[in-house]
């Protein structure tokens, strides 16, 4: 199993637009109703359900289409949860604060890849192109977040 978990301060010192913890949540929605303006692995991105707290949305990523599971848990965190596609587990996106006020989106994926030998090299090298992808995908979402935020202003 590949498992990471990662944090990036929502508002660095010097950054102009400063995020609230909702703006952080309205991101996070929009980001699973619709990824390709967000991830840029993500070409296609369709809700094919949506009830109250939850969808099931079809995405294509690096070529291969698969549907996830989304959970809502207001202002805390979206779970996403692998329903097809090589690579199946579990991925969230969580708003974080310090006891100084300070917000943190981390990002955790715990993943298990078909066929692939757990710790071999194949599975090593796929988790650390995950991390750096997933990593760019947080940081192109507060970027667009602030963006929106901007607009909005």
């Amino acid at each position: 199993m590949i498992s990471v978990s990662k944090k990036l301060e929502v508002n660095p010192a010097g950054e102009r637009v400063q995020l609230t913890r909702e703006q952080v949540w309205t991101g996070l929605v929009r980001k699973a109703e619709n990824a390709v303006p967000y991830v840029n692995a993500i070409t296609r991105c369709d809700v094919v359900l949506r009830e109250t707290d939850r969808l099931i949305r079809e995405v294509d990523l690096h070529g291969e289409t698969l549907q996830e599971l989304i959970l809502f848990f207001p202002q805390e965190r979206v779970e996403f949860i692998r329903l097809s596609g090589h690579a199946k587990g579990q991925i969230k996106n969580i708003i974080e604060e310090d006891a100084n006020g300070n917000l943190f989106l981390r990002f955790t994926f715990d993943l298990v890849l078909e066929g692939v030998e757990p710790g071999s090299a194949h599975e090593q090298e796929f988790a650390a192109g995950m991390e750096a992808a997933y990593l760019d995908a947080v940081r192109t979402t507060l970027l667009r977040m602030r963006g929106e935020a901007a607009v909005a202003a």
